[in-house]
């Protein structure tokens, strides 16, 4: 925050910089990010500009923490970070005094602000964290989480089973987070193009959260960043399938019988070879390519094929 952002004290706040309907204003100082916040993104610019010219529509969504003297954030942690550079004080919020109340509350807001898979993912798990010791079994929990949310029984089952997968596989999912630099180091160790590829349907990484307990964790990461090659969900639920069963077997064997099928032990994988050229010599080839419509690989097939030609003439 640069030294000349004004401050905002509650006595210098325009009441049409405020929502029409909130509890109270409470001090910067005071209010602290809840475990259980789903939206943990950095503010954008054009959320920093509203607010410094137009001020904030929405309360905060809060609960109190008497034992600490702070208030935890459900809903509203970007609104904090962008209202802090702008050199806000004091913040309205709307205050609740159980974990539950404050998690009710935050998805009702969800509505109007369209939540990601992955953000309804970590709302559901949070209520499972504040549900866990009221349930029988993870099947009541779960039934008990569908019953305060709108999401269906299945849909919180596959939200559980996911994010029971190491920290390091979620960035691996569709609308999953951006993943830190060391994650995406791990993942490499793994499957060294791992960015390159698509992401990981959540239907397959349900599949293998349920299926884990047999594994250990290094296996699981390196299922999971193999599963992100397959073109279809149903060759990757097949391989998590096999890569869970066939614990024994290295899982890019698994990866290759389950991309040949039935023909694996006829097929040569070529591996990839950086081949130095020209500038003049790599345009030659992109021409050559594009005149007679065909494949770098079609052409790499071919000379392949060519080679074990000439060795069969040989053997003759």
């Amino acid at each position: 925050m640069s030294t000349d952002t004004p401050h905002r004290s509650s006595e210098d706040i325009d009441k049409e910089l405020l929502p029409a309907d909130y509890d109270r204003l409470v001090p910067m100082e005071k209010l602290i990010l809840g475990e259980h916040n789903p939206r943990q993104v950095e503010p954008t610019s054009s959320l920093r500009r509203s607010i410094n010219k137009h001020g904030i529509n929405l309360p905060l969504i809060v609960r109190p923490d008497p034992e600490h003297d702070v208030y935890h954030i459900t809903d509203g942690w970007q609104r904090y970070q962008a209202a802090t550079d702008c050199g806000w004080e004091t913040l309205p919020v709307r205050i609740y005094e159980t974990a539950i109340e404050a998690l009710e509350a935050t998805e009702t807001a969800s509505i109007v602000r369209e939540w990601s898979t992955y953000e309804w993912a970590q709302y559901c798990q949070s209520v499972a964290d504040e549900l866990g010791d009221e349930a029988l079994s993870k099947q009541n929990l779960i039934e008990q989480i569908a019953d305060r949310t709108i999401k269906s029984i299945p849909t919180v089952r596959r939200y559980l089973d996911v994010l029971s997968l190491p920290d390091e596989v979620h960035p691996l999912l569709t609308n999953g987070p951006e993943g830190t630099a060391q994650q995406w180091a791990a993942l490499r160790n793994h499957n060294k193009n791992v960015r390159y590829y698509g992401d990981l349907w959540w239907s397959v990484a349900a599949r293998l959260g349920r299926n884990q307990s047999k594994l250990s964790e290094t296996r699981v990461i390196r299922i999971a960043a193999k599963a992100v090659e397959f073109d279809t969900s149903d060759d990757a639920a097949s391989f998590v399938d096999r890569a869970v069963n066939e614990s024994e077997r290295p899982v890019e064997d698994i990866q290759k019988r389950v991309l040949f099928g039935r023909q694996y032990n006829q097929y040569l994988e070529v591996p990839r070879v950086a081949v130095r050229l020209s500038e003049a010599e790599k345009q030659a080839i992109m021409d050559h390519c594009y005149e007679t419509n065909q494949s770098l690989s079609d052409i790499v097939e071919r000379e392949i094929r060519s080679i074990v030609d000439c060795i069969r003439e040989k053997n003759q």
